[in-house]
């Protein structure tokens, strides 16, 4: 140490001393409003017995089995932080003055956490504290610093797994992916057939070979692209940032990053099969091991090239945008961009005390609203009855049991029934799936159905009538699958589906989404906690051959009309009055 600089340090005035600890103030009153909020406070149940704070349940959740191709998320507050490190030049040239503007974002904030503390999400969670940092750089630091720290701010968003994108995205993106695979192998010669996310070899009948005798594998969640795309999207936006100058070409690259998740996942998919054909399915797939899929090394392989043929992508349209990019490059060098004013201006000490106060104050107040907000919220009584009438109007029926998937994947507390109608003309398949007391885990048909090789011709929204003269909305949706049943034809089956949402106290819905955003809502305004079921009920139609002149056109509108009267008359066996 520099007795001169400790002997100057020691005459400086109270006034300079008290400006040289603002930095330190802020920086302690940020960490300890984080950590009492986000990593000590017990916030949600997540999928475990007891609460858990956020970023406790953020990391147990991501190191769960199922949720392994989520982990790259884990690394996202360290790249942060490397960001952050890239700038500390302009930082240090930055003075400390806080704007009131950021209680205001720290207010809702605190909001947001209380909100998704009342209805045990973790995803308001996640938002108060995205929220959460960005208001304590304004309170405490000022807009000049949230301006430097915008990105690296912007960039923690891909730290927070969004699961829901599985069943909204991926299943939408498992279509185009097995339609583009099998095409490029039609091309190349290959006879495959496609039952929706299915892919299987075609039928020989010159050799005898049967449907898929060759290979059949179904496109999965992970395999659709969706869970690429979002870690894709993470490095396509950090690779712009660093090495493209220009905002156009950056967000340029980051959304081709959605085509080049696709296309990865269809050569992971043409090779697959290509693998199977030469190999063996065993070989390039892997095999079943006490009911479960054991992936080959071939097959983790394949998993592999989804990024590398993105990655190759991406990299080529970033030297077509900006040329030699990589020369850029620069991963240690300090912040670029217009020269900071060296001027320092310290802030006051007691002005720094004041917005320190306020964050402390505004982190208390979420603290006092979980405190008296009840944790254990009691389910409403559910509106549906969860039994089928044994018989409806001249249908009689037989009782059927949930399926083994539907088992490995519903959550514990589910509850299914299933009956099939018929009455000689026409066959009915209904069910009705029951929520568990924690998880909101029920069937939806727009994705089901696709999995099991239907394509969706049609939905839309339509009036069931009630026995009380009301009407009650539902989803109609119109779906088909063809297969070859001999050489050279081919038949097309058609289904007709009518589904919805029952929640509690007379509330349904015809959307899934919709009985999200309406558990959410009544939780926060009502205290009202909807235990959800879903009533579905399939009618297969007549196949007809492909090409063949249709000699009753008007069947599928009388199939109609009488699955909706079937429909009808069952709702006073199943709706709670």
């Amino acid at each position: 140490m520099n007795p001169a600089s400790t002997a100057l340090d020691t005459k400086l005035s109270p006034a300079v001393q008290q400006g040289r600890r603002v930095p330190w103030l802020a920086l302690g009153t940020g960490l300890g409003v984080m950590i009492v909020l986000f990593a000590i406070w017990p916030y949600q149940h997540w999928q475990f017995a007891r609460r858990g704070s956020v970023l406790e349940g953020w990391y147990k959740v991501l190191n769960l089995a199922d949720n392994a191709e989520w982990q790259f998320c884990l690394f996202v507050p360290f790249i942060v932080g490397f960001l952050v490190y890239r700038v500390r030049d302009t930082l240090a040239r930055l003075p400390v003055a806080g704007s009131w503007s950021g209680a205001v974002v720290l207010g809702l904030a605190v909001i947001c956490y209380w909100l998704g503390y009342k209805v045990d999400t973790g995803y308001l969670g996640f938002a108060a504290l995205q929220l959460a940092v960005a208001g304590l750089v304004l309170l405490l630091a000022g807009t000049a610093w949230m301006r430097a720290l915008f990105f690296p701010w912007l960039f923690l968003a891909f730290a927070w797994p969004f699961f829901p994108l599985d069943s909204l995205l991926a299943a939408k993106l498992k279509i185009p992916t097995a339609q583009i695979a099998c095409q490029i192998l039609s091309w190349t010669g290959v006879e495959v057939v496609r039952e929706g996310s299915t892919v299987q070899s075609a039928a020989n009948f010159a050799t005898g070979l049967k449907q898929g005798a060759s290979f059949t594998f179904d496109v999965s969640d992970s395999c659709s692209g969706m869970r690429s795309l979002y870690a894709l999207m993470m490095v396509g936006v950090l690779y712009g940032y660093l090495s493209l100058r220009r905002t156009g070409p950056r967000l340029l690259l980051a959304a081709s990053t959605i085509p080049l998740a696709v296309a990865g996942n269809v050569f992971r998919l043409l090779m697959l099969a290509v693998g199977s054909l030469w190999f063996g399915q065993e070989f390039a797939v892997g095999r079943q091991v006490d009911g479960k899929q054991v992936d080959s090394a071939f097959h983790l392989l394949a998993g592999f090239m989804v990024f590398g043929v993105a990655l190759a992508g991406m990299f080529g349209l970033a030297t077509l945008l900006e040329g030699r990019h990589w020369n850029r490059l620069r991963l240690w060098a300090g912040a670029e961009g217009d020269a900071v004013t060296s001027g320092r201006t310290e802030e006051r000490f007691n002005a720094a005390l004041v917005k320190s106060g306020a964050a402390v104050a505004l982190a208390l107040v979420g603290i006092v609203l979980c405190w008296t907000t009840p944790t254990a919220p009691t389910l409403a009584e559910p509106g549906l009855k969860m039994e089928l009438p044994a018989m409806v109007d001249s249908y009689q029926s037989m009782q059927l049991t949930m399926t083994a998937k539907e088992a490995s994947i519903f959550e514990p507390g589910v509850k299914l029934d299933r009956r099939v109608y018929g009455n000689g003309q026409r066959q009915i398949l209904g069910t009705l799936v029951m929520s568990g007391p924690a998880k909101k885990s029920l069937h939806q048909p727009d994705i089901c159905l696709p999995n099991q090789g239907w394509i969706i011709a049609s939905t839309q929204e339509v009036p069931i009538a009630m026995k009380d003269g009301r009407f009650k909305k539902v989803t109609l949706m119109r779906v088909f699958r063809d297969q070859e049943t001999a050489p050279g034809v081919r038949v097309r089956s058609w289904g007709l589906n009518i589904f919805w949402y029952e929640g509690s106290s007379g509330v349904s819905t015809p959307s899934y989404l919709m009985s999200n955003f309406i558990s959410y809502r009544d939780a926060i305004l009502f205290n009202l906690n909807h235990r959800w079921g879903m009533a579905s009920y399939f009618m297969r139609l007549p196949d007809k051959e492909l090409g063949v002149v249709d000699t009753d056109p008007l069947g599928e509108l009388q199939s109609m009309d009488a699955l909706m009267q079937f429909v009808s008359a069952s709702l006073p066996a199943i709706v709670v009055d």
